[in-house]
């Protein structure tokens, strides 16, 4: 129990840090070109197919470029704009938004509830991958919102064709489904083994890697990148172990401690953990300032990122 209460302290602490204040641009219209790498005629011609397909299904797609995140992450990003300007219905959440920033050279599709089931977290994670990213690589951003753009519009509608290439990046990323699935079901069994064997310290490290396992799984699935599932394996193994070896430190020192106290040993947490944290987030302005606006739409997080 006592190990939980701390991981879980350490998480919101971590949490408290990472947020930051956030000012959003306004929502002037469907396509909103902050990083100015679009002319007026090709904004014009966005705006139109956007228009055109909203009339038509109800669905609210908004393009938006910026020059740079200002140190956020582009899916907590796209997350939380998307909630702000409340694109899509009320009552259908059906709401997507393709952000990119041109300074991380990070790209993000954000879908609202509604359209999670055919705008799926894989179908938009190809869509950059192969409609967008090689365009981008060239630098004609335009070509490459264009075709990410009328993907998006196909996959809503059911129409989505997939390229021959997809079920090769799916047979690149299934050895890490198997990695990570015998990392979350073995660890548990090599980790009591050394508990057993009184090496405690490499029992920690498998009990540890069951965490790692989970959170490299969970960036497989949302990126389908080896790199970064990778990554997320090794952060969380790390933070775990050494949360858990402070916790065995400090436990070994108290009990040695009690050993001269005849009144005893407790433990307690006496710290308030607050839930309201300090960022903010701002748009500048209290109305959009245009004739478009979002119609109430909600997200949960779902969708993808990649970048170029």
């Amino acid at each position: 129990m006592k190990k939980i209460v701390f991981i879980l302290f350490n998480i919101l602490i971590l949490q408290n840090l990472l947020v930051a204040d956030i000012t959003f641009p306004k929502l002037t219209g469907r396509v909103i070109d902050n990083a100015g790498i679009l002319t007026s005629n090709q904004k014009e011609t966005l705006t139109n197919i956007l228009n055109a397909q909203e009339k038509e299904t109800s669905n609210q797609i908004v393009i938006l470029t910026l020059k740079s995140l200002d140190g956020n992450e582009i899916e907590d990003y796209g997350y939380q704009i998307g909630r702000y300007w409340k694109i899509g219905q009320k009552d259908k959440d059906n709401g997507v938004l393709l952000i990119v920033s041109m300074k991380e050279k990070k790209i993000r599709i954000e879908v609202g509830y509604g359209l999670e089931g055919s705008l799926t977290d894989a179908r938009s994670h190809e869509i950059i991958e192969y409609k967008i990213k090689p365009y981008f690589k060239k630098g004609d951003y335009y070509k490459g919102i264009l075709e990410g753009t009328n993907a998006i519009i196909s996959s809503i509608k059911g129409e989505y064709k997939q390229e021959e290439h997809t079920s090769t990046s799916s047979g690149n990323v299934f050895p890490l489904f198997i990695l990570y699935f015998m990392i979350i079901f073995i660890a548990p069994f090599i980790a009591s083994f050394f508990g057993k064997m009184k090496l405690k310290k490499t029992s920690r490290v498998f009990q540890s890697m069951i965490f790692g396992g989970f959170a490299g799984l969970f960036m497989t699935i949302g990126t389908g990148s080896f790199i970064i599932s990778l990554i997320a394996f090794i952060f969380f193994t790390l933070t775990i172990f050494r949360a858990n070896s402070k916790i065995v430190n400090s436990t070994s020192n108290s009990n040695r401690s009690s050993r001269y106290n005849s009144i005893g040993y407790g433990t307690g947490f006496g710290t308030g953990f607050g839930t309201g944290f300090g960022g903010g987030f701002s748009s500048g302005s209290s109305s959009f300032g245009g004739s478009f606006g979002g119609g109430g739409g909600s997200f949960g997080g779902g969708g993808a990122s990649g970048g170029w």
